[in-house]
């Protein structure tokens, strides 16, 4: 190897040239710091070995050049935190904090109760239920017993179509204002749009006043009502049925269903001696039907006793006076040679004498509805 400045070789185990003092570059490619150990290396063998020429263990025939010295080289040290940077970083710190404040009490300044349910009551008279129905949920998060916002999304929710969660939110309403007319006014439509017409009934039930009841019956079909109540009767009878105006009216009187196999009523229905059960319904114009309402009638004539005849019939000393006891709205009718007084006999007026002879006297009574009483016959004998 020889020497980058003078030339000279150098054996392979030497570190700086023997001729000029030159330190020798063992290895190709370094860095400034691994020259800096090196030279300091180097500095040290020369002190060493000035101090064994002082000492005359060698002598020193050519003094070797002074080791140049290399720049010490330092990493500059950047301090985040002195003084010009904190004041720097608490500033930034404060200048948002600032900004995040103004912006959530913004926020919440526009998100209080009131001003939620302000904004929700100007949506809402504006038409814009669905906008409306966001400011009145959010305004039930803050309060869930506010009686105001309970209603508000019954309204919305009806105005919006949503009958079931209308429902539930206007059941709320109702418990906590149940004299509101205005509230039974969103219910019945929303159940009347769900066709829940047990939820009606049961709400005319609930109904606290005859204003709310009315109001609730409009939204159901009147059941029909008979002319006649229900019982035993002793005279033929006319059933005579009625129901709303627009309404049309089915019966049946075999005890089937006559939503599905009724007669529509035109006329009333006419009973003679029996039993009848008639079962009817109305039907509305919008093909709604009322509950099925029925009636029994018995009709029972009275029947007739056998005649009462004074005096009854014997063997008599003399002419006899004879009359027939004969009861209201019926009449008598009597012969004196046994046939059958209802064909050919003589209708009673009053008592008839009977003077000698014999005779077989039939008497029959009729009432008003053709109905006979058993035939009465008895002899007489005038001696």
């Amino acid at each position: 190897m020889k020497c980058k400045k003078c030339g000279e070789e150098i054996e392979s185990k030497l570190l700086y040239c023997p001729k000029c003092g030159e330190p020798i570059q063992l290895v190709p490619d370094y860095d400034v710091l691994e020259e800096e150990l090196l030279s300091r290396v180097v500095e040290d063998k020369k002190k060493a070995k000035e101090e064994k020429f002082a000492t005359g263990v060698y002598k020193n025939t050519l003094e070797a050049p002074e080791a140049k010295k290399l720049p010490k080289i330092t990493t500059k040290k950047v301090n985040y935190f002195d003084k010009k940077h904190l004041i720097l970083y608490t500033g930034a710190f404060f200048v948002v904090f600032i900004l995040l404040f103004c912006v959530f009490g913004s926020y919440m300044g526009k998100h209080t109760y009131n001003n939620l349910m302000n904004s929700a009551v100007e949506a809402e008279e504006n038409g814009n239920y669905g906008k409306a129905l966001n400011f009145y949920e959010e305004a039930y998060t803050i309060d869930d017993d506010s009686f105001e916002a309970i209603y508000g999304l019954g309204r919305m929710y009806s105005r919006l179509n949503e009958h079931k969660k209308a429902v539930e939110y206007l059941s709320k309403a109702r418990e906590l204002d149940p004299t509101n007319t205005k509230i039974y006014t969103y219910l019945l439509n929303s159940y009347s749009a769900l066709k829940d017409l047990d939820s009606i009934h049961a709400l005319a039930e609930l109904a606290p006043n005859d204003e709310i009841r009315q109001l609730v019956s409009s939204y159901f079909v009147t059941p029909p009502t008979f002319s006649e109540e229900s019982g035993v009767y002793e005279d033929d009878l006319t059933i005579f049925i009625s129901a709303a105006k627009d309404c049309q009216i089915f019966y049946t009187v075999n005890g089937k269903n006559p939503i599905t196999s009724g007669k529509l009523y035109t006329k009333g229905i006419t009973l003679k001696e029996g039993t009848l059960e008639i079962k009817a319904v109305a039907l509305n114009s919008d093909g709604d039907y009322s509950d099925v309402v029925s009636a029994s009638y018995t009709v029972e004539y009275v029947k007739l006793s056998t005649p009462e005849v004074t005096p009854q019939a014997g063997t008599f000393a003399g002419q006899q006076t004879i009359s027939i006891n004969v009861p209201d709205d019926c009449t008598a009718y009597y012969s004196l040679d046994g046939t059958n007084p209802r064909d050919n006999g003589i209708q009673y007026s009053g008592p008839f004498t009977l003077t000698t002879g014999s005779c077989v006297l039939s008497v029959i009574i009729v009432d008003s509805k053709g109905n006979e009483s058993p035939l009465y016959m008895g002899g007489y004998y005038i001696n």
